[in-house]
């Protein structure tokens, strides 16, 4: 069996690589599996390195309902690029969606959003997308993808009143997701956590005014420490009243820098 064996014969791969072709002289005969190369060629140009990206998202539960804000800046790497990319987006009078992370990923969530709310209006049975409901959705849709080995690099803040109550909940690009009454992303997840959580235990329910205060400050925060922050943003405050946007523009105050030192 071991008869036509040459050890110091050369053997190469049958796979259709770029290097497979750089052998002078070469007389061999390329076998390619075309199954085979068209799932190495689908696995190959996944996006794995988002392009342009969308930073922090701060969400957290208050008295009367739910209160978001994120700025309204695309990041092309380093380069802020496009200035006016709003990342909060209305879902119906009860329902919001808030993403971070790789733009062009969001700009599909959202369509693949409007067009199961397209779907529920031609049903014309009365349901509507309720923001447990769009919660569940979403977690499906991001496992999919990410089962597929095809991942959408953003994550996904739901808020909204379902029954009349608060709720907020994260969905990160493996489909895993959780509730909570606090809940921020990108790099406000460890800048601005901690002091906020603090706030939030040991007061009681914030009303709606406190809360917009408390979200400006944030929001401040982030413009500061974060080098993809931007000063303008919007905040979006879901109330049972209904949903309201308000634009608003960071004022910063750079009087203490002349004052600091060592900070490189």
């Amino acid at each position: 069996m071991l008869g036509g064996f040459n050890p110091y014969q050369p053997c190469w791969d049958t796979i259709n690589d770029k290097d497979d072709f750089n052998i002078n002289s070469s007389a061999k005969t390329h076998i390619i599996n075309p199954l085979a190369t068209e799932a190495e060629r689908s696995i190959r140009t996944r996006t794995v390195t988002p392009v342009v990206t969308g930073s922090s998202v701060a969400a957290f539960t208050f008295k009367d309902g739910v209160i978001l804000a994120a700025d309204i800046l695309g990041s092309y790497g380093s380069l802020a690029k496009y200035r006016n990319h709003p990342r909060i987006h209305q879902v119906n009078d009860k329902t919001v969606l808030a993403v971070s992370g790789d733009l062009s990923d969001a700009d599909y969530i959202k369509e693949a959003i409007d067009t199961k709310v397209d779907e529920d209006l031609v049903q014309e049975d009365g349901g509507e997308m309720t923001p447990l409901a769009l919660y569940s959705w979403c977690t499906r849709l991001m496992y999919h993808r990410r089962t597929k080995f095809n991942p959408l690099l953003t994550s996904i803040i739901v808020a909204g009143m379902e029954n009349k109550e608060p709720f907020l909940g994260r969905i990160n690009d493996k489909g895993s997701a959780y509730k909570e009454f606090l809940i921020m992303t990108g790099i406000g997840n460890h800048l601005a956590q901690g002091w906020i959580r603090t706030i939030l235990e040991n007061s009681n329910k914030l009303n709606k005014d406190q809360a917009e205060q408390l979200m400006d400050r944030i929001i401040k925060q982030l413009f500061y420490r974060d080098c993809r922050a931007f000063a303008r943003y919007r905040v979006c405050i879901v109330t049972n009243d209904g949903v309201e946007f308000k634009a608003k523009e960071v004022q910063p105050d750079w009087s203490l820098a002349p004052l600091l030192r060592n900070t490189e």
